[in-house]
């Protein structure tokens, strides 16, 4: 039972078997989700929160051929977009790899929906998703897009500043946003609360 592993070991088990910039990532990925926490006054679990927020990309590096065969051999529910870019499926795999190390479903939960975003994800996992992607060691954004984003009122603010840049990114590269972050999108726009 996770219990028993301190965040400590965790973070060890994680310099093994990440790369050092993947690494740094997943430690900044678990700050900026604390600092959420704390700003938005939300009192999640704090050791679970970091936790998910630590071990969302943990296997992240494993190849294409092995997040295939473990779907597999696992009979994991994908989705379509998973399906077809077998990169996302490291968030379902390593969902499943922390629920069979007796994770809570918080944890799993927040893990399996960090790629995508989903209206399923819960707070928790709304944290894990915003802060992969403004975490400060990323290069994608721009300082004051970041600093516009991280100014928003609510985490459900948050998350749609995310999301709306997400959609200027895909429309630059004529992509389409997925169905499960679509329909995040309209539940955020329309009000929806986690």
């Amino acid at each position: 039972m996770y219990e028993s592993i301190g965040c400590t070991t965790l973070e060890a088990e994680l310099k093994e078997c990440l790369s050092e910039k993947r690494y740094r990532h997943s430690l900044a990925v678990a700050q900026t989700c604390l600092q959420l926490d704390k700003r938005y006054s939300l009192h999640l679990d704090q050791t679970e929160l970091y936790v998910a927020s630590l071990m969302h990309d943990m296997v992240r590096e494993w190849s294409k051929e092995q997040l295939v065969d473990y779907a597999l051999a696992h009979n994991l529910h994908l989705m379509g977009e998973e399906r077809e870019y077998p990169v996302l499926l490291h968030a379902p795999v390593a969902a499943s790899l922390l629920s069979a190390r007796g994770f809570s479903q918080a944890v799993c939960t927040a893990v399996r929906y960090h790629s995508l975003g989903s209206i399923h994800m819960g707070l928790m996992g709304l944290l894990v998703y915003v802060s992969d992607y403004l975490e400060p060691n990323r290069t994608h954004l721009r300082q004051e897009d970041r600093e516009r984003m991280l100014a928003s009122g609510t985490p459900e603010e948050l998350c749609l500043a995310v999301l709306a840049q997400e959609r200027v990114y895909l429309a630059s590269k004529d992509k389409q946003i997925c169905a499960c972050s679509e329909e995040l999108y309209r539940f955020l726009c329309s009000g929806g609360k986690f």
